[in-house]
């Protein structure tokens, strides 16, 4: 089987959809039905590009089996195309061009192709002869259209009607997603198929003794900080964690601490001014944008992960969470539960004292958390890149044999 693959979202650093379509990058060509991939990028045949990383120091992982940990002192920045395509994207003239020139120029380069099938991993598929599928991972410009420039609403709203349209199947990261897709597009039920994302294998549990060196850098110990990684952005619900973490008990607050982790996302200055606040009461202590291959250290370093989200196409956060065998206090909506497996504690993201009191047991009930973490390591290893992959080939094989 002949795949092309649009790898547009590859670039570094690689988070989200760039980590998901660089996963299928490079492992569908290992993958024994695949008889070839080519790669599609802004309508041009491409190479898959290099993401160079710096010099890394190792951390041993607590099983001698489990593979080391790559740590890097300095996060990668944006490289010139990837900085360019995010400020040209910002703009609405630029927005609109793109959305109708993308499609022209990759319809036209997939109808060279003879034999094969088109995967957009990003919400993209071209008019082509060529049966294609098309990933789409969350209804967020739907559901909360607030949370977006009006550019990129422009832009998405026109791009996911087009590639559902075209698409012969929709794949989605979770059963919640589907559920919204088939009903906002009115489609058949064999027409999307949910097919979860995977754990990367450096997420596991490290013990205290190889963390605590990375965590001291940071000013932090193991097993005495809460954690939240994520862009800063009003979909997370910062702002009515930081109210539930807030109304704790001081004796909570000061010995547990909350520790966030992301870079500064759309619609963020009022998260942005309540942080400030919070660390000036001392209990709150915000890392800004930290390399991925630091937050295995992070995960397993904390007391418990917290991830009380608006909204979610899958929550990959939870998923690594668990996988590195700690607690994990989420949202009872969208993906999330679903996701969890029934491992997390489960919170009302609307209801700050429900998170604030989900927050108390999360870190004080050592027999809750013992469950947990037993519970989170068994659900996790159910979210593998190769399962994933695999289910991925399945879905092609859907739809050759249409």
């Amino acid at each position: 089987m002949n795949v092309v693959l649009s790898i547009e979202a590859i670039h570094p650093p690689l988070a989200g959809i760039g980590r998901y379509a660089w996963e299928l990058a490079t492992r569908l060509p290992a993958h024994a039905d695949i008889d070839s991939v080519r790669y599609l990028s802004d309508g041009f045949w491409r190479e898959l590009p290099r993401i160079d990383q710096p010099a890394a120091v190792t951390l041993a992982a607590e099983n001698a089996a489990a593979p080391a940990l790559v740590i890097i002192p300095e996060a990668p920045k944006l490289n010139y195309k990837g900085r360019m395509r995010q400020r040209l994207g910002r703009l609405q003239i630029v927005a609109r061009l793109y959305g109708k020139l993308l499609p022209l120029i990759a319809g036209h380069q997939l109808n060279t192709v003879r034999d094969g099938i088109f995967h957009g991993p990003n919400y993209f598929v071209p008019k082509t002869r060529l049966p294609s599928l098309v990933t789409v991972h969350d209804l967020s410009i739907y559901r909360y259209p607030q949370w977006h420039p009006k550019a990129r609403i422009d832009r998405m709203r026109v791009a996911i009607p087009e590639a559902v349209e075209r698409a012969s199947l929709v794949l989605t990261d979770s059963l919640a997603t589907r559920l919204e897709v088939i009903q906002e597009f009115s489609l058949q039920q064999e027409q999307v198929l949910a097919v979860p994302l995977g754990v990367d294998e450096v997420f596991h549990p490290y013990s205290a003794e190889d963390t605590a060196p990375i965590l001291h850098e940071f000013g932090l110990r193991p097993n005495e900080y809460s954690f939240f990684v994520s862009t800063i952005e009003p979909r997370k619900n910062l702002t009515n964690l930081l109210a539930a973490y807030r109304s704790l008990p001081v004796p909570v607050r000061e010995r547990w601490p909350l520790v966030l982790v992301g870079g500064e996302g759309w619609q963020s200055e009022a998260i942005h001014d309540d942080i400030v606040q919070a660390q000036r009461e001392g209990w709150l202590k915000y890392l800004g944008f930290v390399d991925q291959q630091l937050l295995p250290v992070l995960y397993a370093g904390c007391r418990l992960f917290t991830y009380p989200s608006w909204y979610e196409g899958f929550g990959l956060p939870i998923a690594e969470a668990m996988a590195s065998g700690v607690p994990v206090l989420t949202s009872n909506c969208s993906s999330m539960p679903e996701v969890a497996g029934g491992a997390a504690m489960l919170v009302d993201p609307a209801d700050v004292t429900s998170i604030r009191d989900g927050l108390r047991q999360a870190l004080e009930d050592e027999e809750w958390r013992n469950v947990a973490i037993a519970r989170g390591l068994q659900r996790a290893a159910e979210l593998t890149w190769d399962a994933c992959v695999r289910n991925t080939v399945a879905a092609y094989q859907m739809v050759k044999a249409r």
